[in-house]
């Protein structure tokens, strides 16, 4: 069951299924995952971002219509779910692949 009613149960599932495959390959067993966790509205986004970048190892920033976050790197669903523990997320949605470049 999805613990963070804000995250999209399919990308839950997707990195899943990579985690779980991806332990069979020599390289990272996580995927490479980039996610847009949109805000409450009033949100200062710039503030998140500098939040997301002293948190986390993975490149942040905002989204081209000011209305998000984009974070992308290798995640595990641990990581999003970690993510969307902040209360000012409304949603987040992506997308994951095995690829690591």
């Amino acid at each position: 069951m999805n613990s963070h009613p804000t995250i999209d149960p399919e990308l839950l599932i997707r990195v899943l299924l990579f985690e779980l495959n991806l332990k069979r390959y020599v390289g990272p067993d996580i995927p490479h995952v980039n996610i847009t966790a949109t805000y409450k509205e009033g949100t200062d986004l710039h503030k998140k971002q500098e939040e997301g970048r002293d948190k986390y190892p993975i490149e942040i920033t905002t989204n081209k219509w000011g209305d998000g976050v984009i974070f992308s790197g290798l995640m595990g669903v641990r990581h999003i779910e970690k993510i969307a523990t902040d209360p000012d997320i409304v949603r987040i949605t992506g997308k994951a692949s095995p690829r690591h470049n």
